[in-house]
């Protein structure tokens, strides 16, 4: 997946996020616009609690959930959505 959103990508995430109701105002500042950042991002899960990444390791297994993110235009909060959630990853990146 490349890290350059292009325009249909966006308009993808904006209208999957409509479509599942994820319209609500800035939980921090109540503004109601939000960007849709340039890139995506990739939230690490592990099984262990000191931070070391090893995947397949001995310190057990390690994914990514491929996400948007989403900024506040008046504080910056960041959101962070699950693309296979909503339904926007090819369907044998989903089972990850």
């Amino acid at each position: 997946m490349s890290n350059d959103l292009k325009q249909m990508d966006q308009d993808s995430i904006i209208a999957a996020l409509k479509r599942v109701g994820a319209n609500q105002p800035c939980p921090r500042c109540g503004n109601t616009e939000f960007s849709v950042l340039n890139g995506y991002d990739n939230v690490w899960i592990t099984q262990t609690i000191d931070g070391n990444l090893f995947p397949g390791g001995p310190r057990g297994p390690a994914f990514s959930v491929p996400s948007a993110l989403l900024a506040c235009t008046r504080c910056g909060y960041l959101s962070t959505h699950a693309l296979g959630a909503l339904g926007l990853l090819p369907p044998d990146e989903t089972s990850r």
